[in-house]
């Protein structure tokens, strides 16, 4: 189930507010009505008879109604314009199915360790461990998919490339349980990188994204 965006819950707010109005007021018409009427005898009729008493319920009864309706008509014009437009205000959490028998290790050196990144493309937090990678060096490259920068809120992604035996890059390991999630990191990762295996400081063995003319 997709989440709901601002917009899309005040539309639920204003419309359960107008169904309000409609329904005090249509209740209040009628026990306006029988307080006016509900006291004729069998031979008369209104509005030729009627009780004495106050027309305020039928007065505002008939207002709050009209007002509700227009409302209702209102919200469910808003309501179709967010609608419509509501894949480029939230972005799909990825379907979830059943779990891989294994498990994917990803080294992240850079963006995917973000929350909002995780967000975006997990739907959530996923497990993440500080690990390390000998051998390689960050570099820096200049993202143009918008998309990507706008998951990751920068057009600039530090990428990797081969380094000395001295060289260590700091980082974290994400344990990703599901083939959907790698995925995600696949389509997220643009065509400058390139996924290669390797053995983390740790001794793990883990699935990272390097410049794809080193890989």
């Amino acid at each position: 189930m997709r989440r709901l965006s601002p917009a899309q819950r005040w539309v639920i707010g204003l419309g359960a507010f107008a169904l309000l109005c409609f329904v005090v007021g249509l209740v209040g018409l009628v026990v306006g009505l029988a307080n006016r009427y509900g006291c004729l005898g069998a031979d008369e009729t209104w509005p030729e008879y009627r009780c004495t008493g106050d027309d305020s319920g039928i007065i505002w009864g008939s207002v709050l109604g009209v007002v509700g309706l227009l409302h209702l008509g209102l919200t469910g014009l808003a309501g179709a314009i967010v609608w419509t437009s509501a894949p480029s205000i939230v972005p799909r959490r990825p379907p979830r199915p059943a779990p891989n028998v294994g498990v994917n290790l990803v080294f992240s050196y850079g963006t995917l360790r973000q929350p909002e990144v995780q967000e975006t493309l997990f739907g959530g937090p996923v497990p993440t461990t500080e690990d390390s990678l000998p051998g390689w060096r960050l570099d820096w490259v200049t993202i143009t998919d918008p998309r990507v920068i706008r998951t990751s809120g920068s057009d600039r992604h530090p990428i990797l490339r081969r380094g000395t035996p001295e060289d260590r890059v700091e980082g974290a390991t994400l344990t990703l349980g599901h083939e959907w999630q790698m995925r995600a990191v696949d389509d997220y990762e643009v065509a400058d990188h390139q996924r290669v295996e390797v053995t983390l400081g740790s001794g793990a063995t883990a699935w990272v994204y390097v410049a794809a003319d080193e890989a």
